[in-house]
């Protein structure tokens, strides 16, 4: 007999030990990647806590124009051609933390693109210095974003793991072990009938 998630059955002993064991190996399998997702969700929504920066994003990407409209008048095209030629660029790390399995990036920023010159117009640095910070924002969103969307795909293939193993391979299993034990049972109650038989037979009953 065959079974789905087990494959050919043979009614055994020895077999019957073997899957016994496959049994409480992915009932523990199981266990443990049900502490992973719940873990993970843990992680999760502490990280979605912290959407809200990307509204204040938002806010503070419209502040900035504002702010570089206003210096851009006040200052001129030259003066943001000076500005242009003063800057260097703009250098971002990237490393990944490993997170119960899931690789999780981290920025640092290792070079900044804006140097403020005493020969550049105050509003203009102002500007700048609000264009400076507002990137920093900016990678820290973008890194939380990431994060979150690494984490909910855990989440969902580590759902759909345990899943397989509660609702598909452990039932198939039982199942397996339930028809040997039947088996089993029936040809022992057969063995024990023949033997009588035998017995009754040799004694002329």
């Amino acid at each position: 007999m065959a079974f789905r998630a087990v494959g050919r059955v043979a009614p055994t002993k020895g077999f019957l030990i073997k899957l016994r064991k496959r049994v409480e190996f992915f009932k523990m399998g199981a266990e443990t990647l049900e502490m992973k997702r719940d873990k993970l969700i843990k992680e999760l929504s502490a990280l979605q806590g912290r959407l809200i920066e990307r509204k204040e994003l938002d806010k503070e990407m419209m502040e900035v124009y504002e702010q570089l409209k206003v210096a851009y008048a006040i200052a001129g095209v030259e003066e943001m051609r000076k500005a242009a030629l003063l800057s260097q660029p703009f250098l971002v790390k990237v490393k990944t933390t490993s997170l119960m399995g899931v690789e999780i990036p981290e920025a640092e920023i290792v070079q900044k693109g804006f140097k403020p010159s005493p020969s550049i117009q105050a509003p203009l640095i102002s500007a700048l210095d609000g264009l400076q910070r507002m990137m920093d924002r900016l990678i820290d969103v973008v890194m939380l974003e990431a994060a979150l969307e690494r984490l909910a795909i855990e989440v969902a293939d580590t759902m759909r793991r345990v899943n397989t193993l509660r609702k598909v391979i452990i039932p198939e299993h039982e199942r397996a072990i339930k028809y040997i034990e039947e088996r089993l049972e029936e040809e022992s109650l057969e063995d024990f009938l023949r033997i009588k038989k035998y017995r009754m037979l040799k004694r002329g009953v």
